[in-house]
């Protein structure tokens, strides 16, 4: 469809022809790095270009592409001969100038840390107008594809070649500039994603005709439909690769950067950005930033375990993991028991799409802790690992789903003992009335989806569902060191579905509460700052629930959240007799209940949401 749609758009220019006028037949030399450099040496004259000096890294130059008597040239930086992962990457210059030399520093640097790299030229606008140089950057991804020293492939660029990597990333699947190549992922450079955007510089003729102008042939009035068709944002579909961003403080250079993002999250595609802040649009090309830049490429590309293809299990690529890796997961249902154990750290687990990815077993914590000492092995997920993030999966405790009735269990562990308080304690609850050598299994009873012991902290959830059929889906579980971020999450479960303790901050996300004792939880005791954050949540339930309860000292903060009309009139409530240090913290900024607010969740703070973010909560402790 969208090669059709390039054909009738080529038939429509012939009817009013592009202006060909900037076609000069002359390189445009305006833009080098040291142009560049002088720019921003006038802001800043400690600074200095990048170089990178490497004994190990051999470069081979060769022909892509010709067209008459014109040849176009790649160079490949390598330091190996056998098949490595491999960046193509287009240079910048507003689509008329710029070389691809600019960027030798860049390849030499990531051909040592194992990657085959090529710079790639391609027609600028001083020689053909726009679609020439997207033909050609197609062409040099079929030429690096057919080669046989090419692991997974990359497409990456700055500035014009950053909007070029966005598209090609985003077209690959629709064969718009000619049979497309599978790509493993996109950085995109400081490109633009949008030629039509508010954010969006380009099309202003008004002092002297701009670079997009000079690309097309033509204004964005006049040429609106090829604009549109020529920006990435149009293309986003469900099979498209992952993309990482790395942008300068001038946010018009990232035009459409953060609405692409939202329409990638749509099809839990993972994308990731990275502002080096105040920095000039030419950051790539200087001292200051190019290792953070080598570093952060580097962490995108670097080579991911796959789990239903290399692995067949998630737990087989868990064991062989090493901190910096990502641990990719093929969409399919794994039935099993994920142990995350305190030696790995640092690590990403992403999954091919949030409904597509699920992760299923069927436990109830009670029948684990009859035969066992603690809770690790309790839940779906289990973690004593630190600094881990999840985002695109499903995690699934179907054991109250499947259940047809309580049972009673031989249970010798921790059997027949009642509590002497009702303070909240990790040892196995016990109900009054239950004999010596027995336990009660409730079908509603503690479920974890995932269940984080002490020494997890640093853990991140994102576009993930999260769902039990009993309480405490969601437990991570660190009282003294514990941080957790949770961003477009849907919770549900039972009693104290999302039950944090420490620090935690949960973003945009949706908890749906099956039981009437409580949605949330929180357990603050270990520092009397701790809390836990809930901003632009939603919350649905069974008629009746009630949003919150703690046993310990807590302190919870909602803003801007909202609730459906079944919620209870219950405000947050203590939950047994301990006696509390830090009395009752429970405050509320504008949120609202569906068909009227009860008087108890009125503002109650003058904190501002803006100001609860996440470098507040966490500080230095925890920086993303």
């Amino acid at each position: 469809m969208r090669k059709l749609l390039l054909l009738f758009l080529l038939s429509c220019w012939s009817l009013q022809a592009q202006d060909k006028s900037g076609i000069t037949g002359k390189p445009d030399t305006s833009f080098t790095n040291y142009s560049a450099l002088r720019m921003v040496s006038k802001q800043d004259p400690t600074i200095r270009l990048a170089e990178y000096q490497s004994s190990k890294c051999k470069v081979q130059s060769s022909v892509y592409k010709v067209i008459g008597a014109r040849k176009l040239m790649v160079d490949e930086y390598s330091i190996s001969s056998r098949k490595l992962p491999t960046l193509v990457f287009f240079h910048g210059g507003g689509w008329r100038t710029g070389h691809r030399s600019q960027h030798i520093p860049l390849a030499k640097a990531l051909a040592d840390r194992g990657y085959r790299v090529f710079l790639v030229e391609y027609r600028l606008s001083t020689e053909a107008l726009y679609p020439a140089a997207m033909l050609d950057a197609q062409a040099a991804l079929q030429w690096v594809a057919k080669r046989k020293n090419v692991g997974e492939i990359y497409v990456g660029g700055y500035s014009a070649g950053g909007q070029m990597a966005a598209l090609l990333g985003s077209v690959q699947d629709e064969n718009t500039y000619g049979k497309g190549v599978k790509l493993a992922g996109v950085i995109d450079v400081d490109g633009i994603l949008a030629f039509i955007h508010p954010e969006s510089g380009e099309g202003d003729d008004s002092k002297r005709t701009s670079a997009a102008t000079l690309y097309f042939g033509y204004n964005k009035v006049a040429g609106e439909a090829i604009w549109k068709e020529a920006s990435a944002l149009g293309h986003v579909t469900k099979g498209d690769p992952p993309v990482l961003f790395l942008n300068s403080g001038d946010d018009r250079m990232h035009a459409g950067r953060d609405d692409f993002m939202r329409k990638m999250a749509t099809f839990g595609i993972h994308t990731e950005y990275y502002t080096f802040e105040k920095s000039h649009h030419t950051f790539v090309l200087m001292n200051r930033y190019i290792d953070q830049v080598v570093n952060r490429m580097d962490r995108f590309m670097k080579k991911r375990l796959v789990v239903g293809t290399e692995f067949k299990t998630i737990q087989s690529a868990v064991d062989v993991a090493r901190p910096g890796q990502e641990i990719y997961i093929k969409n399919g249902v794994y039935r099993e028991k994920i142990f995350v154990d305190s030696l790995k750290h640092h690590l990403r687990f992403v999954g091919e799409s949030r409904a597509g990815v699920v992760i299923q077993e069927t436990i109830a914590r009670d029948i684990w802790r009859c035969s066992n000492p603690d809770d690790y092995g309790a839940g779906v997920l289990n973690v004593k690992g630190h600094d881990l993030s999840f985002s695109n999966l499903t995690i699934m405790n179907d054991y109250g789903f499947n259940a047809k009735s309580d049972v009673t269990i031989p249970c010798l562990n921790e059997a027949g003992k009642e509590t002497t308080t009702t303070v909240q304690k990790y040892a196995l609850p016990r109900e009054k009335g239950e004999k010596e050598g027995e336990k009660i299994v409730r079908v509603d009873g503690h479920q974890f989806a995932v269940r984080t012991m002490p020494g997890a902290t640093r853990l991140s959830f994102e576009h993930c569902t999260l769902r039990s059929g009993g309480g405490d889906t969601m437990s991570p579980w660190d009282v003294n060191t514990g941080m957790y971020y949770l961003n477009d999450c849907l919770i549900e479960g039972g009693v104290d579905l999302y039950c944090p303790r420490g620090y935690a901050l949960a973003e945009n996300c949706t908890f749906v509460c099956h039981n009437l004792s409580a949605a949330i939880w929180h357990d603050g005791s270990g520092d009397e700052q701790a809390k836990t954050v809930l901003k632009n949540c939603r919350f649905i339930g069974d008629p009746g629930y009630k949003l919150g309860r703690y046993h310990r000292e807590a302190q919870f903060y909602l803003f801007n959240c909202s609730f459906d009309k079944n919620m209870a009139d219950a405000p947050i409530y203590q939950s047994g007799d301990r006696v509390l240090n830090w009395g009752h913290r429970v405050y509320y900024s504008e949120s609202h209940r569906d068909g009227g607010d009860f008087a108890w969740h009125k503002n109650n703070t003058k904190i501002k949401a803006t100001e609860m973010t996440f470098q507040t909560i966490f500080g230095e402790k925890w920086k993303k």
